[in-house]
């Protein structure tokens, strides 16, 4: 990779600038670092990682992504302000939102989705002085945000609770004192049925616009649907965040330390339809999840559920499968 550093660092400072060639290309090092790591540590890749692919072009529907990359210490957050301050091109702009993380900010990347821009800044949450030399950081390259840290309680006991995904239970929780919880999918697969009909709507216009060859309309019409497509998708993170941020504050209250979350390996695979595949997406949840019950210092642990069905969770033999997923096991 030396090599090829110094290749196109000299082809592109000039177009680029140092700061924004430089950082350009450790962002690339560090795609194909990746990469090469996952090929290395095949075995040992998370349950749903099934296939490592080689880093591509930042494209979206055979387009080029637009993403400006700035270098830590080349932008500036203006919190009064509620501006960026970008010093390499003497530019100012206004954000929109909160900033939740405080800590020492690292690389800036603005992407441009549907003539929208959107920052994303990672932060180091709760540092403030340098790695290595243990020096206090300048602070305009310390965000001030909401929190300083990321776990914001502790396990008030040492409960056990377990989750199970479904399709129309989307999650259903048992804690082993007894208490069981649920939480309903059917209002996102009714939001998924309703774009669904306005999709297919908007390719019966599609193509009768193509039959009298309106190129301006079918392309308006193909920006409606990647919009609803869009839209349908921010509702289902939506739906994952606002479950996951109830369920974890929810055992918190109830005294669990430890969740033992169902994994329903390879489902989308073995058995995929428009509820496995397109409405839930396991992952996403799974990550949302496990992700929030770290804020409360839950323990998490997943469980492949491939084959547990055939056998009894208390006597451990092979159960009866009766209709409708019912079963029956020795007394």
């Amino acid at each position: 990779m030396n090599g090829t550093w110094k290749k196109y660092y000299e082809k592109y400072k000039k177009v680029l600038g140092v700061n924004a060639q430089a950082v350009l290309q450790k962002k690339n090092n560090e795609a194909w670092s990746s990469f090469f790591s996952l090929l290395k540590n095949k075995d040992k890749l998370p349950l749903f990682m099934n296939h490592v692919s080689p880093p591509g072009y930042w494209k979206e529907d055979g387009k080029r992504k637009l993403i400006l990359v700035v270098r830590q210490d080349r932008y500036k957050v203006d919190e009064e302000r509620h501006a960026l301050i970008l010093k390499d091109w003497k530019m100012e702009i206004p954000f929109s939102g909160r900033l939740r993380w405080s800590g020492v900010q690292g690389r800036l990347e603005i992407h441009i989705i549907n003539n929208r821009f959107y920052a994303y800044i990672p932060v180091d949450v709760g540092r403030v002085v340098a790695k290595r030399s243990g020096k206090l950081v300048k602070d305009s390259l310390i965000i001030h945000g909401e929190r300083g840290k990321i776990q914001i309680s502790s396990p008030k006991g040492n409960k056990v609770a377990s989750v199970d995904l479904g399709i129309n239970m989307l999650a259903t929780v048992i804690v082993d004192d007894g208490t069981v919880l649920f939480y309903r999918g059917s209002v996102v697969k009714s939001d998924y049925f309703y774009f669904q009909k306005k999709i297919a709507e908007l390719d019966r216009l599609k193509s009768e616009a193509e039959k009298i060859q309106e190129v301006e309309a079918r392309e308006e019409v193909l920006e409606e649907r990647k919009r609803l497509f869009n839209k349908l998708y921010r509702r289902l993170l939506h739906y994952y965040r606002t479950l996951a941020s109830h369920l974890a504050k929810a055992l918190w209250n109830l005294g669990v330390s430890t969740v033992y979350l169902g994994y329903p390996y390879f489902i989308s695979q073995d058995k995929g339809n428009k509820f496995t595949v397109n409405i839930w997406s396991y992952r996403k949840l799974i990550e949302a999840i496990m992700n929030k019950l770290h804020e409360y210092g839950i323990k998490t642990f997943l469980v492949v559920e491939y084959n547990t069905s055939r056998y009894c969770a208390y006597h451990d033999v092979e159960v009866v499968r009766k209709p409708r997923g019912l079963t029956s096991s020795p007394p």
